[in-house]
């Protein structure tokens, strides 16, 4: 997949290309499990700050910039939330529901 990418892999193009990769399958249920570990009351939502801090700190880390390019592309809600199914769904379907 790196090899395929029009350029420089930032969150937005990675994203992209993951969808790209995972249409016409179902990985859904998968992704949304990973989440639901977060989301011990099953409220389908994240506290952004949890999700940025895990991001920056565990594994592949994001640099700023990669997290504040994940939150421009889907905003936590007032209250600070990330809708992580609304996210699942975008990255596997490619566009967000209505």
């Amino acid at each position: 997949m790196v090899k395929e990418a029009p350029g420089p892999i930032n969150f937005t193009v990675f994203l992209t290309m993951f969808g790209e990769k995972l249409k016409g399958t179902d990985p859904e249920e998968t992704i949304l499990h990973a989440f639901k570990v977060f989301d011990t009351e099953g409220k389908g939502f994240v506290k952004a700050d949890f999700i940025k801090e895990k991001l920056m700190t565990q594994a592949d880390r994001f640099s700023e910039e990669e997290v504040k390019q994940m939150f421009a592309a889907f905003p936590p809600d007032v209250c600070g939330n990330l809708d992580y199914r609304n996210l699942c769904y975008v990255i596997t379907h490619g566009e967000e529901k209505d």
